[in-house]
């Protein structure tokens, strides 16, 4: 009786701690799946008729993307094909957002590098098309584990025979645990007194992955057969493989761990996992066993060997008939790695994702539970702004005066077509600080803020309020104006003494007098009314100091307020997410830009036109000698003490204000043009290295005229130099230049060639 009731009472604690075990398992596995890690992505690559596929580099990005190509007429998403002037695509639908095209090949005609024209599948001509979007970055928490889980059917059956034959012959026979693979390794332990070889089954190596620590000792492979046989009694064997393909370590990038097969695949074929060949099969499965020794990278003799035992298991399995077994030995070990995903590069960016989300998604959900995030950032725009920052800082600090500190720099760039920021960073060293000064370092802009200045006196003209144009003449020379602190005396650089001079020579030889002057002509508060309505949101007062940039913002904020003028007048709020979804798709939280008509986009123009002119003559000339061959325009700003150096700048294509200084603001001995500058032209120059940007587009009622730059009347012939300059319909000057009358003499000489000219012309018609 009592032996029969101890026999009960055991029966019934095993099952009670099989059905405790059972719960464990299930909700251990559920928990790792909940902390997959979230993924962010990059805005969708738009290809337009004109653009130019080098300045895009849409090689790269087909790359990255992992386009095939192939021969003929792509077939299937994902596919292209190029001969000669043709390039056809057939485009993935990610479902991001809706296709601008039917599915199916996209004709891309190119001339010269640009694109000709665009033709839908239907034969429809097309304005553009998009490519999905790129993988930016990844968070995944404190493990640092970078994983990509897929479905059994997206892993090419060869990685899952390969594997099956390298880890667990017997997998789809055994129970969880293989008796004769135990036997085997306890003789072999035995005989050699340590842990020589293991006998886990792949159900076991998934137990330990799942709940166990790597420790070798008795009581954990007793406990990880335990748990073993409870995954065979809750799942299929299929679901313990796809989660063993899932789970199982492949090597390191870096600080993160590949984790999974489809991350492993694409780490170094560049491929999915689908996609995956029978060598580069045996090969994955081959690292399995030590990630280390057998690395692709780093001991690629060590690696094929290991393939080819894989593969002749393969064979011996009759997984893979002889003549495969002979090609696929016999082919040379070949990887192509993916490009590092550009985490480190983009860190400032996701933590600013991760601040603006916060309220909506809680403080840690951006790794916990497996989101997408569909962000604005340009994978190309930030590499380049990286890169920039990096090797910038490197040459500028060179020349910079010390302070016992790391030299800073911000970077902040925009499309101002759209509104969207494409790039971002916040310092040299996301491992050394993670204070964001693009957004958070609210600074001086010092000149900077003078072109803000002028577009209000444009703008006041554009009202009928005002009459002042790009030639309009104001004083450089000194001025002291009355404050509540007492006179304040502005100086302009090096202690420069201007006399007369044109708004246009105001801003391209930023003149500190003169700016003062314009502003208060044109009132202060209109100065403060025309920023606020550019986009600077940061406290501002209608004092004569502000026209020099006394009030300090950040970078996010003047690159905004530069937007402005670039996109004619539209006035966007920072934009740096789409959407946020589920791991299914699931819409979480959806951002809309927000923009309005702010200024009057022919004031815009002109004040764009104008500094275009800081570029060619004025502060920044400098920049042909750092390559920028193209028009541009910009505005360079150096504060007090050389505390901050910037520069803003902009094409039709892209906005980019760059910061640099110490952040205790301690004098950098750099000036907008030798600071700033120098990373600003690296960034421009990187994404124009084919063919420079489309120049700026003239507005309706803006006309041009030849002028004397000196005097600011229309050119004679006896002017020494000239310049077309852009007015309001109406408002060019009428008189010529009293400074240069034309000589009688030479005039009657040159009526008198033109009038021989066009007798000849004539008589030849």
């Amino acid at each position: 009786m009592i032996r029969r009731y101890l026999l009960l009472s055991l029966a019934v604690a095993l099952l009670l701690h099989i059905g405790y075990l059972y719960y464990k398992v299930g909700r251990g596995v559920a928990g790792d799946a909940w902390e997959a890690p979230s993924i962010l992505y990059g805005r969708p690559t738009e290809i337009r008729k004109g653009d130019h596929l080098g300045n895009l580099r849409f090689a790269e990005r087909l790359h990255r993307l992992s386009y095939r190509k192939v021969v003929g007429k792509p077939s299937t998403a994902g596919t292209f094909s190029e001969e000669r002037a043709n390039i056809q695509i057939f485009p993935r639908d990610n479902g991001t957002e809706k296709p601008s095209h039917d599915s199916g090949p996209v004709d891309i005609v190119v001339r010269d590098g640009r694109v000709v024209s665009l033709v839908s599948p239907a034969g429809v001509q097309l304005e553009s098309i998009h490519l999905e979007p790129e993988e930016i970055g990844r968070i995944m928490g404190p493990k640092m584990e970078s994983r990509r889980p897929v479905t059994l059917s997206a892993i090419s059956p060869f990685l899952q025979n390969a594997v099956i034959a390298s880890e667990d012959a017997r997998f789809y026979s055994h129970i969880g645990i293989d008796v004769l693979a135990i036997g085997r390794a306890l003789f072999t332990n035995l005989k050699e007194q340590r842990f020589a070889q293991g006998g886990s089954t792949i159900t076991q190596q998934l137990a330990k992955n799942f709940f166990l620590s790597p420790k070798k000792t008795l009581g954990r492979k007793l406990r990880e057969a335990e748990l073993a046989l409870i995954l065979e009694l809750r799942y299929s064997k299929k679901q313990i493989l796809e989660m063993y393909l899932n789970k199982i370590y492949f090597g390191q990038e870096g600080l993160r761990g590949i984790y999974g097969i489809e991350e492993a695949a694409g780490f170094y074929f560049s491929k999915q996992a689908k996609d995956i060949s029978l060598e580069e099969s045996a090969l994955l499965a081959g690292i399995i066993r030590s990630p280390n020794r057998y690395s692709l990278l780093r001991n690629p003799k060590a690696a094929q060997e290991r393939r080819n035992a894989v593969l002749a298991r393969m064979r011996q399995l009759e997984m893979i008939r002889e003549d495969e077994f002979h090609r696929a030995s016999n082919a040379p070990v070949r990887i192509r790695p993916r490009s590092s995903a550009p985490v480190h590069q983009a860190s400032y960016f996701v933590d600013y994702i991760q601040r603006i989300t916060a309220e909506e998604l809680g403080d840690e959900k951006l790794y916990r539970t497996g989101y997408r995030y569909y962000t604005t950032l340009d994978p190309t725009h930030q590499a380049a702004a990286q890169e920039a920052v990096t090797r910038g800082l490197g040459e500028i600090e060179k020349t910079a005066l010390p302070a016992g500190e790391p030299l800073q720099a911000a970077l902040v760039a925009v499309d101002p077509a759209t509104g969207a920021m494409t790039a971002m960073v916040g310092g040299r060293d996301y491992g050394q600080t993670q204070f964001n000064r693009a957004t958070d370092a609210k600074r001086q802009p010092g000149s900077a803020f003078k072109p803000l200045v002028l577009l209000t006196a444009l703008s006041l003209s554009t009202q009928g309020k005002g009459d002042k144009t790009l030639s309009t003449i104001v004083s450089g020379e000194p001025v002291s104006i009355p404050t509540p602190e007492g006179m304040w005396t502005p100086s302009n650089f090096g202690r420069k003494i201007y006399g007369k001079i044109t708004i246009r020579k105001t801003i391209e030889d930023s003149v500190n007098t003169a700016t003062v002057r314009l502003a208060n002509d044109v009132g202060l508060k209109e100065v403060l009314k025309t920023a606020r309505a550019a986009g600077i949101t940061s406290p501002l007062s209608p004092v004569p100091s502000m026209a020099l940039g006394s009030f300090e913002v950040t970078p996010v904020e003047l690159a905004y307020a530069y937007t402005t003028i670039a996109s004619g007048g539209i006035r966007f709020d920072p934009f740096p997410l789409f959407s946020v979804t589920t791991a299914d798709g699931d819409i979480l939280t959806a951002k809309k830009v927000h923009r309005e008509r702010a200024l009057d986009p022919r004031a815009a123009y002109l004040t764009g036109y104008a500094m275009e002119g800081v570029l060619e003559r004025g502060t920044a000339k400098s920049a042909k000698t750092l390559g920028i061959y193209f028009p541009a325009s910009g505005k360079t700003g150096t504060t007090d003490g050389n505390r901050d150096s910037w520069f803003v700048g902009y094409t039709p294509d892209v906005v980019c204000a760059v910061w640099v200084g110490y952040d205790s603001g301690a004098d950098t001995g750099l000036t907008g043009a030798r600071g700033a500058l120098h990373i600003w032209a690296r960034f421009l120059r990187a994404l124009y290295p084919q063919s420079g940007p489309p120049a700026l587009t003239r507005p309706e009622g803006v006309e041009t005229a030849v002028i004397d730059p000196e005097s600011g009347y229309l050119a004679t012939a006896s002017c020494p130099q000239t310049l077309r300059e852009a007015y309001l319909t109406g408002t060019a000057p009428k008189e010529t230049c009293p400074q240069h009358p034309v000589n009688p003499v030479v005039d009657t000489l040159r009526k008198g060639m033109r009038s021989v000219g066009d007798f000849f012309r004539n008589l030849f018609k």
